[in-house]
């Protein structure tokens, strides 16, 4: 029995589907049904039922999942304890980021990452808040900031940075008429809208509710810049983040209704799994101590929490 059956086996458990599992573990349908059949045969118990909707467990490998999850984490626990007894990270930091850099002070997180992990190599690319959580997963990444809140999903533990500011923006040529809009005469003006798994959505819906929910959609968008490019030409209403509306640098494009301020979780998310990685534990220091949080003390909370 290798490593590689259990893992497989835990995320064909997981994903309920071949194809699924898969795409998750970078391998070939046919390698993760071989993986799965070996395991069978060297175990003498079938674990999944196969049936139209995909891969069930059976009792057998509802029962040996917990086990075979304990198998991979002791496995994990080795690879870290040996990591820890390095000095310093040697290899790569991948990090993926949400918004802009100066909104994340990723430049001071990637000097405190270069004072104490100077071998460390940081990549960093960026993506949205709503593929985060499934790059992660997937292992294409350390950590990745992103907007929203991710309490409940067990597999990814959070570290809360601050709340962002979100603002109704239009138009610089629609400022008087927003300055005595209701949330009505918002929900019948046209949206430059997001993409439906953006968390924007869920702020968007909350404030309009009392409306009858989504207005009509004049664009939909997932990037903050052709947002703002798109309400500067008229296009309709959308949410952004407030700095970036009212950003000198971009100019009076922009007219921000008064009607007040929404609130968003901005956090440096990992899988709970690996917040004991060496370069995890970088990361989250170096977010903590660029953030002004409690340093190391922030992120033994976090692990705290993810242990209870």
């Amino acid at each position: 029995m290798e490593l590689y059956h259990l893992r497989t086996f835990v995320a064909v458990a997981e994903e309920g589907n071949l194809s699924r599992a898969a795409e998750r573990l970078h391998l070939s349908q046919p390698a993760v049904s071989a993986h799965v059949k070996s395991l069978e045969e060297e175990l003498g118990v079938s674990l999944f039922t196969r049936t139209a909707r995909g891969m069930d467990l059976t009792d057998s490998g509802t029962r040996l999942t917990c086990t075979a999850r304990e198998a991979l984490s002791c496995a994990q626990g080795i690879m870290e304890q040996a990591r820890a007894m390095r000095e310093g990270v040697r290899g790569d930091i991948v990090l993926t980021r949400n918004t802009d850099p100066q909104y994340l002070r990723l430049p001071r997180i990637l000097a405190a990452l270069s004072d104490e992990h100077p071998e460390a190599l940081v990549h960093v690319d960026c993506r949205d808040s709503y593929e985060v959580a499934r790059g992660l997963k997937d292992g294409a990444m350390h950590a990745g900031f992103a907007y929203g809140d991710f309490s409940s999903d067990p597999q990814l533990t959070a570290l809360p940075l601050g709340m962002a500011s979100v603002r109704v923006v239009g138009p610089a040529a629609w400022r008087e008429k927003l300055e005595t809009a209701t949330v009505r005469d918002l929900a019948a003006m046209p949206w430059v809208w997001f993409n439906e798994s953006c968390p924007f959505v869920a702020l968007a819906e909350k404030l309009l509710a009392e409306e009858g929910g989504r207005p009509k959609t004049a664009a939909v968008i997932n990037d903050e810049h052709t947002i703002r490019a798109l309400v500067a030409s008229g296009r309709g209403l959308s949410l952004l983040r407030e700095d970036f509306a009212r950003s000198e640098l971009l100019g009076d494009e922009l007219a921000v209704w008064p009607g007040g301020a929404l609130g968003i979780p901005i956090s440096l998310v990992a899988l709970t799994r690996r917040l004991g990685e060496p370069e995890v534990k970088a990361a989250m220091q170096a977010a903590s101590l660029a953030w002004g949080l409690a340093g190391p003390e922030a992120v033994g909370a976090v692990e705290g929490a993810a242990r209870a």
